[in-house]
């Protein structure tokens, strides 16, 4: 079955969808005004509104009955891009450890590769773990604790944030032989 055959045109229009795409759009500004120094203010800022955007499509969907395959595909892409992206830009302008960033896309790219895969072979959604959710959470606290006192205030906080990064790499992992194994989530 082709991605084509499973996302409805109208989901487009849902507005917990209208939510995760306006995170996607507001990406290149946040990462822009990260870059800038005398703008870190403006980045912060951002940075919240593109996450409390997160926060607020799951449960938005939720109620209002609109849960969509365009949301379960493209929230997870929209966060993975917002915090790697974030990771790559802090560790280029505010002392986040490289070794992190690389982990995140490390990470990142396989639980996409993986969805992609079964999503191909099985013609399934899988949709995000506990501990994907708690690690996107934990992630953003670090990106912003960063971003506003750098390594002093968001270190601490990235070591406590990779519990949940480490849970959700082993997570996702026997998920996704579970699913590949015998079909079900």
């Amino acid at each position: 079955m082709a991605l084509r055959d499973l996302i409805q045109p109208r989901e487009l229009l849902y507005p917990s969808n209208l939510l995760t795409i306006s995170r996607i759009l507001l990406l290149p500004a946040t990462i822009y005004y990260m870059q800038r120094s005398d703008r870190r203010q403006r980045a912060l800022v951002l940075l919240a509104i593109t996450m409390l955007t997160d926060a607020l499509d799951g449960p938005l969907a939720r109620r209002r009955g609109e849960v969509s395959k365009l949301g379960q595909i493209l929230d997870p892409i929209a966060d993975k891009v917002l915090i790697d992206s974030a990771a790559v830009m802090l560790s280029r302008t505010r002392g986040f450890p490289w070794w992190a960033t690389g982990l995140l896309i490390f990470r990142d790219v396989g639980i996409l590769l993986a969805g992609l895969i079964v999503l191909r072979r099985k013609a399934h959604i899988t949709t995000a773990a506990s501990s994907g959710k708690l690690t996107t959470l934990a992630m953003t606290i670090v990106a912003l604790l960063y971003l506003a006192g750098g390594p002093r205030w968001g270190k601490p906080a990235l070591y406590i944030a990779l519990i949940p990064f480490s849970l959700s790499f082993v997570q996702y992992g026997w998920r996704f032989l579970r699913i590949m194994r015998s079909g079900d989530e």
